[in-house]
């Protein structure tokens, strides 16, 4: 049930969007400790933004879970600020990551709720 979005205005190819994915899908399943088969991760590259005065390389990030421990979230902006950096080339002060704590019944699959 982890759903990361990350939003660039950088353009990719299709191999650095999955590329990207991919390796997102699985740090988030390891820093969350769940299986991979519920994690869900989007890409929205090439999307008008601006940070800090300027259209340099940026990235905005949002990680939704429900039980999402506030204790991690320093880790995990670290860890995802560093797949950023690695796949997008952007710097950790031009990504903003914003964490949400889902209650379960606010989370919808399968046509119910966990």
């Amino acid at each position: 049930m982890p759903y990361l979005k990350i939003q660039t205005n950088l353009p990719l190819s299709k191999k650095a969007e999955r590329n990207v994915l991919k390796d997102a899908s699985a740090l988030v399943a390891r820093e969350l400790n769940k299986p991979e088969d519920f994690v869900m991760v989007a890409a929205q590259p090439d999307t008008p933004m601006m940070f800090a005065g300027t259209d340099d390389p940026v990235a905005f990030l949002e990680l939704k879970a429900i039980g999402l421990p506030v204790r991690k979230t320093k880790q995990l902006s670290r860890t995802l600020c560093g797949l950023i950096n690695e796949h997008l080339g952007i710097r950790p002060e031009r990504v903003y990551v914003k964490f949400i704590d889902v209650r379960r019944g606010m989370w919808g699959w399968k046509g119910d709720t966990f």
